[in-house]
C-alpha cells in the first residue's frame, strides 16, 4: 500500500491537536493560559494588567489581545502550543462571547467531525469588563487579581481534574438566508431586535452603569413629555408585529424576548430578572408584550425582577425560539447579511454541547 502523504497544514493541526489533547488529560498539572482584552473595563488600566501579568509566573502563560485576529492567535499559542488546560479570560460578557466562539472554531478546526468530543479547558472567568453576567453566574465577584491569586493558591501544581467545573450550556443563533442557517453564534445570554436598537441607544449615552441610568431618564422624559429623541428613535422599541414563536406558542405582537442559559442580571445582586438553577433543562426566556410607550416604562422596574408580571411572560425550559431581524448576544450587536427582507428568519436553540467554568465557591477545606 502505498505511504499517505499529508500536507504541511494537515501535519499543523496533527501537531496541534496532538498537544491540544495531551494538555487537557486529568492528570497533567494546571497550567494556566491567561487571556487579557486591554479595552474592557479595569484593564484598560496598565497598572492592573501588568499586576495579574505578574501573578502569572512560568508554565503558565499570558497574551493581550487586541482583535479578533489576535484573539484566534493568542488562543493557538496558549492551547496547542503552550499546553494551558485552564483558560482565565480578563474582561466583560463581550470578551467572553469572542473567545467563546474563538474557542469553538478553533476546535472544529483542530478535530473536525470529532470536535464535540474533544476536552476543552476549563474557563477561568476573572471578569473586569463593563458587564459580568456570565461570571456572576459562576459565583465569580472581585478584582481579577484577586480571583486569579486565590486560584493559583488553592490549584497550582495541581492535577486539573482537582479543579472544579460548572457546565455551563450555550445558545446558537443562525439566521435563515436563502433556505440555508447562516454559520451560527455561541453564547449565554440573546436579546431580539429591540434589544439591538436598545443597546444601539444606549450606547450613545455612555458606558457601564452611569450610561445605563443616562439611558433610562432620557427614554422616560422622551415617552411621557416628548423629546427630539424620542420622535426620530422611539419606532425601534417597538412594538413588532412580526411572529415570535416559542416551542409552537406564537405571539403575533409583541415588545422582544430575552433568553438565557445563565443567570440574567443586571446589576451585582440588585436586578435580577432571569434566575437559573444548575442542570435546569432548555434555556429560559422572558417576553415583552405589545404594550403602548407610557406601560413599557412603567414595566421597566417589573421587567429588571424575577417576579410575575401583567405584560410579562416567563417560559422557564424552552427548546427553540423563532423571530427574525438583527440581535444582541452577550451585549455584542449582531447585524443580519445583506437581503431582500427587512428582516431575515432566525433561529434560537440549545447548542448540542457545553462548557465548563470554574466556579467562585471552592474552600480550601474543600481543595
Amino acid at each position: 500500500m502505498a505511504p499517505v502523504h499529508r500536507t504541511a497544514n494537515e501535519d499543523e493541526l496533527a501537531v496541534a491537536s496532538g498537544q491540544w489533547l495531551a494538555a487537557n488529560q486529568p492528570s497533567r498539572p494546571v497550567r494556566i493560559g491567561l487571556l487579557l482584552n486591554p479595552k474592557a473595563g479595569r484593564t484598560k488600566n496598565a497598572r492592573v494588567r501588568s499586576r495579574l501579568a505578574q501573578l502569572v509566573p512560568a508554565p503558565h502563560v499570558w497574551e493581550e489581545t487586541h482583535d479578533l485576529g489576535s484573539l484566534r492567535r493568542a488562543l493557538t499559542t496558549l492551547l496547542c502550543t503552550r499546553a494551558a488546560n485552564v483558560l482565565g479570560i480578563v474582561g466583560g460578557d463581550g470578551t467572553v462571547h469572542h473567545v467563546v466562539n474563538a474557542l469553538i472554531g478553533l476546535r472544529r478546526e483542530l478535530f473536525g467531525e470529532h470536535a464535540a468530543d474533544a476536552p476543552t479547558p476549563r474557563l477561568l472567568l476573572l471578569n473586569g469588563g463593563t458587564l459580568n453576567i456570565v461570571g456572576r453566574t459562576c459565583a465569580i465577584h472581585g478584582p481579577p487579581h484577586e480571583t486569579l491569586a486565590k486560584f493559583l493558591r488553592y490549584f497550582d501544581h495541581a492535577p486539573v481534574s482537582r479543579v472544579p467545573a460548572r457546565r455551563l450550556p450555550l445558545l446558537e443563533v443562525s439566521w435563515q438566508y436563502l433556505g440555508q442557517p447562516t454559520p451560527p453564534r455561541f453564547g449565554f445570554v440573546f436579546g431580539s431586535e429591540v434589544a439591538y436598537h436598545a443597546i444601539e441607544l444606549y450606547e450613545r449615552f455612555g458606558a457601564g452603569y452611569a450610561g445605563l441610568l443616562r439611558f433610562m431618564s432620557e427614554l422616560t422624559r422622551g415617552v411621557l413629555l416628548g423629546s427630539e429623541l424620542w420622535q426620530r428613535e422611539g419606532w425601534k422599541l417597538g412594538p413588532y408585529t412580526t411572529p415570535l414563536v416559542i416551542d409552537g406558542r406564537s405571539f403575533a405582537d409583541h415588545t422582544g424576548a430575552a433568553a438565557c442559559t445563565v443567570d440574567l442580571t443586571l446589576a451585582i445582586g440588585a436586578a435580577r430578572a432571569i434566575r437559573r438553577q444548575l442542570y435546569q433543562p432548555g434555556f429560559s426566556v422572558r417576553v415583552i408584550e405589545a404594550m403602548a410607550p407610557a406601560e413599557l416604562v412603567r414595566l421597566i422596574p417589573a421587567m429588571m425582577a424575577d417576579r410575575p408580571q401583567r405584560g410579562i411572560v416567563d417560559v422557564d425550559s424552552a427548546e427553540l425560539l423563532r423571530t427574525s431581524g438583527p440581535y444582541t448576544m452577550d451585549g455584542e450587536l449582531f447585524h443580519q447579511p445583506d437581503a431582500l427582507a427587512e428582516r431575515l428568519p432566525l433561529q434560537v436553540k440549545l447548542a448540542d454541547f457545553r462548557l465548563h467554568a470554574v466556579p467562585g465557591e471552592w474552600t480550601a477545606d474543600e481543595w
